[in-house]
């Protein structure tokens, strides 16, 4: 397995913790942002059973997933906290958000070498296995 495949997994798998707690704590309850927790947690654990599958373009794709996973929930912790994101408004860095920041940020460079690793991969020839083999 690659070097960079179990880590950029076990962190969507952090991030997707994160948001299913926060889910079942008190999100279900906010409109819309509630619904988006439950996606969050949902995707990103089916991103991370992804990656640590054998076929290298659903690795791929559950990369740029994860990716975009992260990057979003980035987006959307820094606009609550800054003002309203769909009529929430995140009061304070509280600590489940904190771990959430920290595994998206580490996540980022993880799945980039995913990426970087299928793409790798994939621009190598595929020839016969065997010495000898044609």
């Amino acid at each position: 397995m690659g070097r960079v495949r179990l880590p950029a997994a076990a962190l969507l798998l952090v991030v997707a913790g994160v948001h299913f707690q926060q889910y079942v704590d008190f999100m279900s309850l906010v409109p819309t942002v509630g619904v988006l927790f439950l996606l969050n947690a949902a995707g990103g654990a089916g991103l991370a059973a992804a990656l640590l599958g054998a076929d290298r373009g659903l690795r791929r794709l559950a990369a740029l997933g994860g990716l975009a996973v992260c990057v979003g929930s980035l987006v959307s912790i820094a606009i609550a906290l800054a003002g309203s994101f769909f009529g929430y408004h995140e009061p304070s860095l509280r600590l489940p958000i904190v771990i959430a920041i920290a595994a998206e940020v580490l996540a980022l460079p993880a799945l980039g070498g995913v990426l970087v690793g299928a793409r790798s991969a994939s621009a190598e020839p595929e020839g016969p296995s065997l010495p000898g083999a044609a």
